[in-house]
């Protein structure tokens, strides 16, 4: 009997994942392949794109098969990829550059310089964008051009990682509006590449980069042999999708202000979805084009399950008998167990868990993790607890910083990999005062990837539509002895650091 297929592709820092939905959000068969970031130098945290790009072959063709299925099953695809990539090709399309990912901080100089030159909140109102961090693609391509001149000469076209899997498969350079507004580079308003950006901050043409096409834009006619590989129709409709957290936003029904996703995956971001431009007079938050009606409104911290694998990783003796018990992929259960043996505040035990720097609120790129109040009690279970405590006291700093600026929001939904955690989770309840509601969607990047793929075939009528499975499957509400304690760990966080980092 012939299936009816929706495939969501998801390019991640981590891994690639291929899911298939039926229409009503169903899992029918997934697959997902990890790689290694390339960190060979300080600062250093890139991808080799060739390698991502054969995951990416390789894990579309095992989740067909996953599924039960055959390539004309497959009726669209909708790609979701990690934000803030930057690599180039030449003429000819082949890589003269790794990818460097968000998580690349060697172009602090760039960034700074920048700051120095440049009217930085007048390039916000133009982007939405922190234009002098250096997790943007604006500064990796002017630390390029500084730091590896012959490499940029080089360089024919500026791509994402998105971008470059496109050009592969299809032979023409596309970059969806929101991959574009995520690069600092990117008009909000005009929704092409800033004249000023490109002239005078890096000294190029809008030739060096992609076409801006909408999210919803759709390709045919794949290359036969890449089709032939992932078992793919050649004609099937592809989607250009978005950004992994324009994708989770629309896996988990977020369609306003109203509704908040907050992900917790490798790192993690609180968004919601403006009719208009939404910017802080202070640049804590950030505002992406998504859609001419829409756009993405948020703020991102760069250290969420990441401390909790690093804890794991470096810890790995300590922590040996317990991984036996729970499983090296079941790092969550195994930090619930030790989390939940803990009171709230693990025991004065205070973490600011920057172990690659921090975006949102305070964009110190140059910030480092720090453990604070250490005594003889405190063990690996303190830590691990303390670390889950650190990253929600970040992102309840960036829930301030939005909600500042836009006070809508009634319900928050959990997505990405915390949302496994019933403790993560009921911890951040707790930090933040407020119902958590669980998505039902456990790969919402993919499904909302997916349901874009459904709309440029028509089966869902527009993107304010919905799905039944949207709806958050239970909440967690706070515990009210708890939200005390942790009100006054947060304001012990919040001095901890100001006094190494200054005021946000």
């Amino acid at each position: 009997m012939k299936k009816e297929l929706y495939m969501g592709i998801d390019i991640g820092t981590s891994s690639v994942r291929a899911v298939n939905f039926d229409r009503e959000g169903n899992v029918c068969g997934a697959h997902q392949i990890e790689y290694t970031l390339i960190c060979d130098e300080p600062g250093m945290a890139e991808l080799d794109p060739d390698l991502v790009f054969a995951a990416l072959m390789k894990c579309v063709r095992v989740s067909i098969e996953n599924a039960g299925a055959d390539k004309t099953d497959v009726a669209a695809i909708g790609i979701s990829t990690q934000m803030h990539s930057i690599m180039a090709v030449d003429e000819k399309g082949v890589p003269v550059t790794n990818l460097m990912t968000w998580a690349d901080t060697r172009p602090m100089a760039q960034a700074e310089a920048i700051v120095q030159n440049f009217d930085t909140y007048a390039l916000y109102q133009r982007t939405g964008c922190r234009n002098q961090h250096p997790m943007y693609p604006l500064s990796k391509i002017c630390w390029l051009r500084d730091t590896h001149p012959e490499t940029y000469a080089k360089a024919y076209k500026f791509l994402s990682i998105k971008s470059y899997v496109l050009s592969k498969l299809y032979g023409d350079y596309y970059m969806d509006y929101a991959d574009a507004g995520s690069s600092a580079c990117f008009n909000l308003y005009a929704f092409d590449w800033d004249d000023v950006i490109l002239g005078e901050v890096i000294g190029v043409s809008k030739d060096k980069f992609p076409k801006p096409v909408p999210c919803d834009f759709v390709l045919r006619g794949m290359k036969p042999h890449y089709a032939a590989e992932m078992n793919l129709c050649e004609d099937v409709p592809l989607a250009i999708g978005a950004g992994d957290g324009m994708m989770a936003n629309l896996g988990c029904g977020v369609f306003d202000d109203t509704r908040m996703s907050c992900t917790v995956g490798t790192s993690g971001a609180l968004r919601i979805l403006v009719k208009e431009p939404l910017l802080d007079p202070k640049e804590r938050t950030w505002c992406y084009s998504f859609l001419k009606d829409g756009y993405l409104a948020g703020g991102a911290i760069n250290n969420g399950g990441i401390v909790l694998k690093w804890l794991r990783e470096e810890w790995k003796n300590e922590y040996a008998v317990d991984m036996e018990k729970y499983g090296v992929k079941k790092m969550y259960q195994l930090f619930d167990e030790y989390a939940k043996e803990l009171p709230a505040g693990s025991e004065g035990l205070i973490m600011l868990p920057y172990l690659t720097g921090e975006r949102s609120p305070g964009w110190r790129a140059d910030a480092k993790a720090v453990i604070s109040g250490i005594t003889l009690r405190h063990g690996r279970r303190h830590f691990a607890k303390a670390a889950m405590e650190s990253v929600m006291y970040q992102m309840h700093s960036v829930f301030e910083a939005i909600t500042s600026v836009n006070n809508h929001v009634k319900t928050i939904i959990a997505n990405g990999g915390y949302a496994s955690s019933d403790v993560w989770l009921q911890i951040q309840a707790d930090i933040f005062d407020r119902d958590i509601a669980v998505s039902n969607v456990g790969e919402a990047s993919a499904f909302g990837a997916a349901y874009t793929g459904m709309i440029a075939v028509g089966v869902v009528r527009d993107f304010r539509t919905g799905a039944k499975i949207m709806e958050p499957k239970r909440v967690i509400s706070p515990n009210p002895a708890n939200v005390e304690v942790y009100r006054e760990c947060y304001q012990q966080f919040r001095k901890l650091y100001e006094e190494i980092y200054g005021g946000r």
